[in-house]
């Protein structure tokens, strides 16, 4: 862990209840005109008639792309940079899930530039500027939010990439519970493992710090406490705040400290077979934790005491084991699936997994030199 705590957040952050009021106000501090990239869904959660009702009350005029599926990507980027650069937009609002607020973050940077998306993935150096972004996330968590870096599916390839530049940030977070409300029950424990499981990640990311550290072992414990409350009680304002905050500190450490195995192989499997990313971390997270217990003990010893386990008796990595454990049980009383196998992944694709899961840039973050070898072991493991 580094000893030097040093970082920037160049976007602003506005956090809590309502806090979506002051959407309209931002704008006006940078023009009259937004561009709200959404999903349809959120029509039905009468979500997106919320934030039209808003910006019409601050006499703003904005127009709704609302196409982003699960298999939006690179194509869409285009479209909407084209789009908002047509219409003399002067602010990007993303309101939605990752994917989402990932293609936002994107449009904001690409709607000002002459050339063609695909030139400018090849020729990063020549963007230079950008139009204001604002995120709005309507899940728990986002964990590129405040980063410079999004991931995205290649539409000419199939597979997912990461795009990384300085300027590709969100300029505003409004970080409202409310527009989370919504998460049917199976999504929501999904979501909390998730969480727990990233938490874990970063925290074993080689540029951890004690900063990141600490607001990551009090997002384990306050998701631990409030897990099966704001399963039960989805609807309690104040727990969901809570979880929240946690989705922000997590926000937080994407920004600063970065992902590590975790999120590779979710986004390696994901990219090659297009499993959901949400459901592939119950299969992993067992055993990219027991694998990697012996190299960080006294950080999983911390972890299983945040989780409330009993570490009073026993060696310390006895009780860092009981971590992975933690996470079968969890698997076990919710009935979820906890295989690959369940998602259609065979052996024979293992060492293929294992060779994309190196592509992606967090495998660098990872506390010890991991080959593809024991990537396989662990993938198999998970099988």
């Amino acid at each position: 862990m580094s000893d030097i705590i040093s970082f920037s957040i160049p976007g602003e952050i506005a956090f809590g209840i309502d806090a979506v009021l002051k959407l309209g106000d931002i704008i006006k501090q940078h023009g009259n005109k937004a561009i709200v990239i959404t999903e349809s869904i959120f029509y039905e959660y009468k979500i997106v008639g919320q934030i039209e009702k808003l910006l019409k009350s601050f006499n703003i005029d904005f127009l709704i792309y609302d196409e982003i599926n699960q298999d939006s990507g690179s194509e869409d980027i285009a479209n909407i940079s084209i789009l908002a650069r047509t219409a003399r937009v002067d602010v990007i609002i993303g309101l939605g899930g990752q994917k989402t607020l990932n293609i936002a973050k994107a449009v904001g940077l690409f709607t000002p530039q002459e050339k063609s998306f695909y030139y400018y993935l090849k020729h990063k150096e020549e963007l230079d500027t950008k139009i204001p972004v604002i995120l709005l996330p309507t899940t728990l968590r986002d964990y590129f939010a405040l980063s410079n870096s999004i991931y995205y599916k290649d539409q000419e390839i199939g597979f997912s990439r990461i795009f990384e530049h300085p300027k590709l940030f969100a300029d505003y977070v409004i970080f409202d519970p409310v527009l989370t409300a919504d998460i049917p029950k199976g999504i929501l424990i999904l979501m909390l493992i998730e969480m727990l499981g990233f938490a874990i990640d970063s925290i074993l990311s080689s540029r951890a710090t004690i900063f990141t550290d600490t607001l990551l072992y009090k997002t384990i414990e306050t998701i631990n406490k409030n897990f099966t409350r704001i399963i039960d009680f989805p609807d309690d304002l104040d727990v969901r705040k809570d979880i929240c905050l946690c989705g922000l500190f997590l926000m937080f450490a994407g920004r600063i400290t970065g992902f590590g195995l975790l999120q590779s192989m979710t986004l390696s499997i994901n990219s090659y077979l297009k499993v959901p990313k949400l459901s592939l971390v119950v299969p992993l997270i067992p055993h990219i934790t027991e694998f990697l217990v012996q190299v960080a003990p006294e950080k999983f010893l911390k972890i299983a005491n945040c989780l409330d386990l009993d570490t009073k008796a026993g060696t310390i990595i006895e009780n860092a084991l009981k971590v992975p454990e933690y996470f079968q049980i969890l698997a076990d009383n919710y009935k979820l699936p906890s295989r690959l196998s369940d998602f259609g992944v065979v052996k024979e694709i293992l060492y293929k997994l294992a060779d994309h899961t190196t592509n992606f840039p967090f495998y660098q973050n990872l506390p010890r030199i991991i080959s593809k070898d024991d990537l396989y072991s662990i993938l198999y493991a998970s099988l």
